[in-house]
């Protein structure tokens, strides 16, 4: 891990903080101006800081996963930490600003449940995607047979990739993509002959 640089980001985020709590407790209360600069410039340092803080722990657990062969975990991981940073950091922004986050909150959970029941199959997949990059039932260059009546199976090839929402496979007809939603309720035989694949 880049220690400097993260460490550089993490004092310059605390240090934003420090500066915009310092009008309320050590100026003078009649020296607004002043107060409105150091709330500003301290809340813009700690959003420096904090992103770069997010960015270089992303950056980082994102190449350990490559280092063990996870590069697709790796990215989702990424992603994830990434997102959740950013948004820890943005309210964390608005709270030193004094804006009311309620209602910004009530909007983003109503949004999320909106997007969530629309995008249902997706997120499913991308679960269950997440489920097959960490287990590991198979990997890729394995030969494998997915016994599932809901996808009119069954379907016998070898793994050439696995994603977030799908599996592909090299069978005798071309390329197959199975949804991992699909691939993780059916039933799976691992390792057959190479001579059942393609």
């Amino acid at each position: 891990m880049r220690v400097l640089p993260l460490g550089i980001a993490v004092v310059a985020a605390v240090s934003g903080l420090a500066l915009a709590g310092a009008p309320g407790s050590l100026l003078d209360p009649d020296d607004r101006a002043l107060a409105k600069i150091l709330l500003v410039a301290g809340t813009v340092l700690f959003l420096v800081g904090g992103i770069a803080v997010t960015r270089l722990l992303a950056a980082d657990i994102d190449r350990r996963f490559d280092q063990r062969g996870l590069q697709s975990a790796g990215s989702v991981v990424k992603i994830g930490i990434t997102v959740v940073g950013y948004v820890l950091v943005a309210l964390t922004a608005l709270g030193l600003m004094a804006v009311p986050v309620q209602q910004l909150l009530l909007g983003g959970a109503i949004t999320g449940v909106v997007v969530g029941i629309a995008a249902q199959q997706t997120l499913a997949n991308v679960f269950a995607g997440l489920v097959v990059l960490f287990v590991r039932p198979f990997k890729v260059g394995d030969t494998i047979e997915v016994r599932s009546g809901a996808l009119n199976g069954p379907f016998v090839g070898r793994v050439i990739a696995l994603g977030l929402t799908y599996v592909t496979l090299s069978t005798e007809d071309g390329t197959l993509l199975l949804p991992n939603s699909g691939v993780l309720a059916s039933g799976l035989t691992v390792n057959l002959p190479s001579s059942a694949s393609v």
